[in-house]
């Protein structure tokens, strides 16, 4: 298919995702009051599709759909068509992503919603669809035809049916909390859930798939530094295994340097191949500090690379500005650019004169172990390595008999071979739009690693992004613009945006030294306050007022994939206030925490970087720590919230004959628990257990739950779940079985509780 038969009104836009979808033959429309207009005089319904450019499934729906004629003949007729960069307009995608949660349970990109034209309410909504029928998904055409269909017989039904799920998306998103006390306590939970959850084989936290989740090193960063000795060093154990694993795994681009998105399984072996600037910027920075913090040069040397990557790849022009993205796929084909073959290797290094390292890199990047990675996209290729150190340097070093500084002189020649090959490679498309805030990801990174590492080019290349947007990306009136691409700037930057260039901004100033950066941090944080700061219920709203395109205003308080905008800016008046001693940053700290108290009350790890800002504020002002408002709920325990009946009190346990009971669990009105897996590593779920003695096991069936906010799973009223013992093996002790839950109001959780069950365990 031709550019010149299809071209759509998306060839008008500078985003990259967008362009890619200029020749569909699909009759798109960018978002905005055009394609509103458009629907509301034609009264159909909107198709929403909202994605990004590195996203492979993305791809995936536009070659099965958005590239077919007839497929795109039937969205023309039926819908008015909008395709959204979820980078350029993260509040839509925040607000539509909460509807997909609560209709379907699970979200994702492409994210495909249909919207009521008059409300912009979602009417229905999931994520990629397939072309055909496939694992009992209905295929796309099909989804179509039904939508369409009802929206012409039961139009009523279906208006009333998503202003429901508006409300509910509105209570998520924008419903402000009362002020709760919150101090160390909430800090403390943090900290042990986050334990609980450490992958003790691999590092990390939770299972495949794994994302390098840098807020949570954050909170354990600054938590260490306030254990006591016998905490203290778990804390060290936790960090250190999960950075080690990360940066020995194919996670980290081995050869060229920057981390990947995130890891298919659990030992952070095979990524998935994008890699994004935000998630680099985050992770440069954390490295650098952990080497100084550890005296770890291998901490320092990943710093490094990961700077050096992005200055090398990721520098947009003569500009200043980092680019977004780089996508995971060359045609077609996921990670090519970035797999390699034993043979290829040796051949590579022995055509580069470099023989006597052909073992050495064949051992330190497992090569010899065989393939460790197929396309699943494409099963019928032949499988490929990804690079990885199959041991610490420290270890490798030692067994080739080397120093350490000598093992990695050894390993940049092997790099410096591999990358002149790999450079003549199709290279994976990148996505070349500035963003304010993922920039000031970066630029807080290359000014601490400039200072970190003693490297001033990094320092350098951070003040020239800063002054890049200050002076390139704004409006006349001295607001933000959120992105920047091709010579213009446009969209109105959101709080994120202001917050995170705030931060980099005072870390060039840490760096710098001079008062330059530090006056430019001050003028942005006063922006914010005036476009964003909520002045009835304090704290900050994500998105500037009177947006007639959005029906809810939202507020975040939990960290993503980027952090907390208000978390950030919580810790921006911190470092205000410790730097200027002007007493007003720490007022306004403090308001913003009490408004923000609720939320880490309910998942301090959820707002792990808000907990971070809490701890800073409970070692260095405790005396302004938030306290309870005076109709907040005063519940701190369970007792009277949750009662536990069991049907039986002794169950006998012995060789093949199990003990069986049924617990029923009863929940107050206004009151719920988590369900098993309540789809937050921060939440304590439903969990029962035998405890006591050896040589017994307990299996219960729990009940799935029902979806709550953020798509937490929960129970209300009354659960029950039959429970059963089996002996394994010569038991020693005393068994007993015990309960662990945890109770929440609509506003605030109550700690963990554990509870043992009135059943005696005969054997």
């Amino acid at each position: 298919m031709s550019a010149a038969r299809n071209t759509n009104r998306l060839a008008r836009e500078t985003s990259p995702y967008l362009l890619q979808h200029a020749h569909n033959p699909v009759d798109w429309h960018p978002w905005g009051d055009e394609a509103i207009d458009a629907a509301r005089r034609t009264n159909r319904l909107i198709f929403l599709s909202i994605g990004y450019s590195t996203c492979y499934w993305c791809h995936v729906m536009e070659r099965e759909s958005f590239e077919n004629e007839a497929i795109a003949g039937q969205m023309n007729e039926q819908f008015v068509c909008i395709k959204v960069d979820r980078e350029e307009r993260p509040d839509l995608d925040d607000i539509y992503m909460t509807a997909v949660q609560a209709l379907t349970g699970r979200g994702g990109w492409p994210m495909s919603v249909w919207l009521d034209p008059d409300t912009l309410a979602p009417v229905y909504g999931g994520t990629y669809f397939p072309a055909r029928p496939m694992h009992g998904m209905r295929s796309f055409p099909e989804v179509m035809h039904l939508l369409h269909d009802a929206w012409t017989r039961q139009r009523s039904e279906m208006r009333d049916t998503a202003a429901r799920l508006a409300e509910a998306v509105k209570e998520e998103l924008s419903r402000p909390s009362r002020s709760v006390a919150v101090g160390m306590n909430e800090v403390g939970r943090a900290v042990n859930q986050l334990v609980q959850s450490f992958d003790r084989e691999h590092g990390g936290f939770g299972g495949a798939p794994k994302f390098p989740q840098p807020v949570f090193l954050e909170l354990l960063l600054a938590a260490r530094e306030w254990m006591d000795a016998r905490s203290a060093p778990q804390l060290d154990a936790v960090i250190r295994a999960t950075l080690d694993g990360m940066a020995m795994g194919g996670l980290f681009d081995q050869m060229g340097g920057g981390f990947h998105r995130y890891s298919t399984d659990a030992k952070w072996l095979v990524p998935h191949f994008e890699k994004m600037l935000y998630d680099n910027g985050q992770l440069a920075s954390i490295y650098a500090r952990a080497s100084s913090i550890y005296r770890e040069p291998f901490y320092a040397r990943v710093a490094r690379r990961t700077l050096d990557y992005v200055l090398r790849e990721m520098r947009v022009g003569d500009a200043g500005g980092f680019a977004s993205a780089q996508d995971a796929e060359v045609d077609a084909r996921e990670g090519l650019n970035y797999l390699w073959t034993r043979e290829e290797v040796e051949r590579v290094l022995r055509e580069a004169g470099l023989e006597g390292v052909v073992d050495f890199a064949v051992d330190v990047y497992g090569l010899g172990d065989g393939p460790n990675f197929r396309d699943p996209h494409h099963p019928g290729e032949p499988p490929s390595n990804v690079l990885h150190l199959g041991a610490p340097p420290s270890e490798l070093a030692a067994k080739w008999g080397v120093s350490l500084e000598e093992f990695f002189a050894h390993l940049d020649r092997v790099n410096d071979a591999l990358r002149v090959v790999r450079d003549r490679r199709r290279q994976p498309g990148r996505d070349d739009k500035i963003i304010v805030s993922w920039n000031g990801l970066m630029i807080g990174a290359l000014a601490t690693g400039g200072e970190v590492l003693g490297d001033p080019r990094y320092a350098a290349a951070a003040g020239k992004a800063a002054n890049f947007i200050l002076d390139r990306m704004r409006t006349p009136e001295g607001g933000l613009l959120r992105t920047w691409r091709g010579g213009q700037a446009r969209i109105d930057a959101f709080l994120e945006d202001y917050a995170l260039l705030a931060r980099g901004l005072i870390d060039l100033h840490r760096a710098a030294k001079g008062d330059q950066w530090l006056r430019h941090a001050v003028e942005i944080m006063g922006h914010a306050r005036d476009r964003f700061w909520d002045r009835e219920h304090g704290g900050f709203f994500d998105t500037l007022a009177d947006r007639p395109d959005l029906f809810v205003r939202t507020r975040s308080m939990h960290d993503g994939a980027i952090p907390c905008g208000n978390a950030v800016m919580l810790h921006n008046l911190l470092d205000l206030a410790a730097i200027t001693r002007d007493e007003s940053w720490l007022d306004q700290a403090q308001r913003l925490l009490a408004a923000m108290s609720g939320a880490i009350q309910r998942a301090p790890v959820g707002a792990a970087l808000g907990t971070a800002g809490l701890l800073r504020m409970a070692v260095k002002w405790s005396d302004r720590l938030p306290r309870d408002a005076p109709d907040a709920p005063r519940v701190r325990d369970a007792a009277g919230v949750v009662t536990i009946a069991v049907d039986r009190d002794e169950v006998r346990v012995g060789g093949d004959t199990p003990g069986v009971f049924t617990a029923a669990i009863t929940i107050a009105p206004g009151h719920h628990i988590n369900a098993h897996e309540p789809g937050d590593s921060s939440l304590q779920g439903l969990v029962f257990s035998v405890v006591g003695a050896e040589g017994l096991v307990l299996h219960a069936e729990y009940p799935v739950g029902e979806p709550w906010r953020d798509g937490v799973m929960v129970h209300h009223g009354r659960v029950t779940a039959p429970v059963v013992i089996e002996q394994v093996g010569p038991v020693r002790g005393t068994p007993r079985v015990e309960v662990s839950f945890q109770a929440c109001t609509e506003d605030a959780c109550l700690a963990p509780s554990k509870v043992t069950l009135p059943v005696r365990v005969v054997v």
